[in-house]
């Protein structure tokens, strides 16, 4: 059997040897690592004075070890502490960190449930799998466009529109706690939105909807019919009657919001309903946000005297002071309604229809009868840009300038021909 190997910091057997008279040495190996094995001799008088000669030398080289070894881990311990106070500064200058710092910020500047939701998860989805872990002031001008034009060429041109509005808010916030000298996300290209045609409802397509929707509502034997807390035919007149409101704005009203006993019924506009997820402080699930999708969306509108009638009609819920509710009180989801919606048109032959083209509808009538401005009033803009490009339904028949365009007729009197300057 093999000797027994020799642990770091001990030393094998003592050899001693007489050099001359009153002379000797003494011998030994010690193991200095897992690879280091040292021969050290030690002098002495006699082979006891060697020995011991031998044995402070082998303290003296334990103690420089033990020291070295200590200043080693000291040393690794500091260089360790080093990379994580670097890596800490890091992380306080990464991108993710200061989104959601932003985003933590924003709720206290009154960002509403659903955009801060959303914004999330934007965040989660798309900015930190492209930006995360990168430093905040290495991320330029160009890479920022790169990415965006990915999803412009996609097709993906609202999501675009939204991760750049995510990133200016996010930048914005980085230059005001001073992480980057300015936002470069401001500096990006400008995303057009889609541009379409806004088509409002014909007379006779809007009368074919409220007619399948009345035929849906009455239950017939062997079909079935909607729940009655999804009164899809009164829903339909409030966003009509209450001047084109957006279905959110609608399923958010409240008793209170209506005075039906004054001498001018109206209808105030001060809440949406949004789909909550991924939300701590609020919880998931539907809610009623106290709070309309723009400023200028929160706003009195003056009833018809047919609305009136109907909502003092509706029968109401004890269970909650929302106007359209289920049957434990809740806000209604608009999937059910648009469920019930799709039903009542698929069974009567109607085509594609979104409750939205309601809104437009509204704001084609008015804008013909009381002027744009109206219309813009009436929907809650802000201005009229957003009306006449989005909601308004251009005219294919024109001002009527026949009078005027007679002074071109052939040997028209030259006194009634217009003046044309070149």
């Amino acid at each position: 059997m093999g000797r027994k190997a020799l642990g770091v910091g001990h030393y094998g057997h003592i050899r001693t040897e007489e050099l001359a008279k009153n002379k000797w040495t003494a011998t030994a190996t010690i193991r200095d690592s897992l690879t280091v094995t040292t021969r050290v001799s030690a002098q002495g008088t006699s082979p006891s004075d060697a020995k011991r000669a031998l044995k402070d030398k082998f303290e003296e080289r334990k103690a420089a070890s033990e020291a070295r070894a200590k200043q080693s881990i000291e040393q690794a311990e500091e260089e360790s502490r080093a990379a994580e106070d670097a890596k800490r500064a890091r992380d306080r200058r990464s991108f993710s960190y200061v989104a959601h710092r932003w985003l933590r910020a924003s709720q206290g500047e009154g960002l509403a449930i659903s955009s801060r939701v959303r914004y999330g998860d934007l965040l989660r989805l798309h900015l930190e799998p492209a930006f995360g872990d990168e430093d905040i002031r290495d991320i330029g001008i160009v890479q920022l466009d790169d990415f965006l034009q990915e999803f412009v060429e996609r097709g993906q041109i609202s999501q675009a529109r939204s991760l750049r509005s995510l990133l200016m808010n996010v930048f914005g916030y980085a230059h005001k706690k001073q992480f980057v000298p300015f936002n470069p996300a401001r500096a990006t290209d400008a995303i057009k939105p889609k541009t379409s045609t806004p088509t409002a409802l014909r007379a006779t397509e809007l009368e074919s909807i409220r007619n399948a929707v009345a035929r849906y509502m009455r239950p017939e034997p062997g079909r079935g019919g909607p729940t009655p807390s999804v009164p899809v035919d009164l829903i339909i007149d409030t966003m009509l009657g209450g001047g084109g409101l957006r279905i959110g704005e609608a399923l958010a009203l409240r008793w209170i919001d209506l005075d039906l006993e004054g001498e001018e019924p109206t209808l105030r506009v001060l809440g949406t309903t949004v789909e909550v997820r991924n939300d701590q402080n609020n919880g998931t699930g539907l809610h009623r946000q106290s709070r309309t999708k723009t400023k200028s969306s929160m706003r009195a509108v003056r009833l018809p005297e047919w609305l009136r009638t109907r909502l003092a009609e509706a029968p109401r819920n004890p269970n909650s002071d929302l106007v359209f509710c289920t049957k434990s009180g809740k806000p209604l989801s608009r999937s059910n309604i648009y469920r019930a919606l799709r039903k009542a048109l698929d069974d009567a032959g109607v085509e594609y229809f979104v409750l939205h083209d309601l809104r437009k509808t509204v704001a084609t009538a008015v804008d013909k009868h009381e002027g744009l401005a109206a219309a813009s009033s009436i929907l809650g803009h802000s201005n009229t840009v957003i009306t006449q490009a989005s909601y308004v339904e251009r005219a294919e028949l024109k001002a009527d300038v026949r009078a005027t365009l007679d002074a071109f007729a052939p040997g028209a009197e030259v006194i009634r021909r217009p003046c044309v300057t070149s």
